[in-house]
């Protein structure tokens, strides 16, 4: 299984995945940032590039991140991550088992697309959501209620999009990585410890962005092949 979710993957990929986890490292390091943040980062940038290739591998490594971020985000009291990374614990595995049996002969997962109707729903789910559960992060003092708030249901509806295979996964994820970055810049004012998860998050926005135009464009292309 490892064999087939590492091959038939370019160059470009693997040298593009090894210059990020370069980048982060050293600079991490040179900041001055502890061993668990930094190879929590890793494990998240390694997800985020298989998960944007279609190999269902990235939910190992998925797996490895949530476990890691759970400790790193209660320490700074994100407690709204804290429970987005419980939820992502089961849904890591849901993801091996749905992917799995949506693979083609290339062991690449075969992507689609929601409809309007739904691309309204799922968003109008989102604002109502943020409403709610940051009201609830509020009262029991999380850092940033709104913020993370958002940031959560955003992802939490998102990862549910990537594990049904949806393009638009990674519309919500990019606004949700948008206010992550702003908050992981306003700890990292307060605390330099914390370069690791700011660029992670920095990271993850780009991916997220590029990996969108990656999977519309094979999902256009898988169209005109029908």
């Amino acid at each position: 299984m490892l064999k087939t979710q590492l091959s038939d993957l370019s160059f470009k990929f693997y040298f593009s995945l090894l210059a990020t986890l370069i980048f982060v490292i050293l600079t991490s390091l040179i900041i001055s940032t502890d061993i668990l943040s930094i190879f929590t980062a890793s494990c998240g940038i390694i997800y985020a590039f298989f998960a944007g290739a279609k190999k269902l591998i990235c939910f190992i490594f998925g797996i490895i991140y949530s476990i890691c971020y759970i400790y790193i985000a209660y320490k700074t009291n994100l407690y709204g991550d804290v429970m987005l990374n419980l939820i992502y614990l089961p849904m890591n595995i849901l993801g091996i088992i749905h992917w799995k049996n949506h693979q083609n002969e290339n062991n690449f997962v075969n992507i689609r697309s929601l409809k309007f109707k739904n691309i309204i729903i799922s968003f109008c789910i989102v604002l109502i959501l943020t409403i709610l559960y940051g009201f609830f992060l509020e009262k029991i003092n999380t850092t940033f209620a709104y913020l993370n708030s958002f940031a959560v249901v955003a992802q939490i509806v998102a990862f549910y999009l990537q594990v049904k295979r949806y393009i638009q996964n990674y519309l919500l994820v990019t606004l949700a990585n948008i206010t992550n970055v702003l908050i992981w810049f306003l700890i990292f004012e307060h605390s330099k410890e914390n370069i690791a998860q700011l660029l992670n998050m920095i990271i993850f926005l780009i991916i997220g962005l590029y990996y969108y135009f990656i999977w519309k464009k094979s999902y256009n292309e898988s169209l005109y092949t029908c």
